[in-house]
């Protein structure tokens, strides 16, 4: 005769009541579940806002070194153009007063392509980069956007076509600026540098 003997474990039911969690603290768990969610959403929405600004100051700035340079390089070519005494005539807005000649590779007229920066969105020649002429060397005549008590010059600065007293009395110096406007995010950005050069 055999005996055999059967062992049972009692598996524990769900509906045992030490399985389960009363109300309140399963209401409690829900909360802290919602809160630990919220906390996580609003980092990583911060993250996400500061990776976002982190982009935008990163072009911003990319755009800011392109724009000096662009300027810089402008301004050195034009301090070494020949003939001096045609910088102004074939680098001005006005086709008609151009010498025999031609203006620095790259120009027409006054303005120059910037790779690197979108022009302005309605810009008559979609060009970022313009020469201004702060003093006209000619008439005498100050450019409305600048001031003659600005420069530590005459209003009336030697160049083609001045008399003799103008070039004796004011000689040497012919103020040249170099301004880029371009678009960055639907904004106007703008960018300028001034010098004194020698039109001779």
């Amino acid at each position: 005769m055999t005996n055999s003997s059967q062992v049972h474990v009692a598996m524990p039911s769900l509906r045992d009541p030490r399985w389960r969690r009363s109300g309140p603290a399963a209401g409690f768990a829900l909360i802290e579940f919602v809160i630990a969610a919220s906390t996580l959403m609003i980092g990583a929405l911060g993250f996400l806002q500061l990776f976002a600004a982190a982009t935008e100051l990163n072009g911003t700035n990319r755009e800011g070194a392109t724009a000096r340079e662009a300027a810089q390089r402008a301004l050195s070519r034009l301090a070494a153009f020949e003939p001096r005494e045609a910088i102004f005539a074939l680098h001005n807005d006005d086709p008609a007063d151009d010498p025999a000649g031609e203006a620095l590779e790259g120009f027409q007229l006054s303005g120059f392509h910037v790779d690197g920066l979108s022009p302005v969105t309605g810009d008559p020649d979609g060009l970022v980069g313009r020469v201004i002429f702060p003093i006209n060397p000619i008439t005498g005549e100050v450019h409305p956007d600048f001031r003659a008590e600005d420069f530590s010059v005459a209003e009336a600065v030697i160049g083609t076509g001045a008399s003799e007293e103008v070039a004796a009395a004011y000689g040497v110096l012919l103020p040249v600026a170099v301004r880029l406007e371009w678009q960055h995010n639907g904004r106007r950005v703008q960018h300028q540098v001034i010098t004194l050069i020698s039109p001779r």
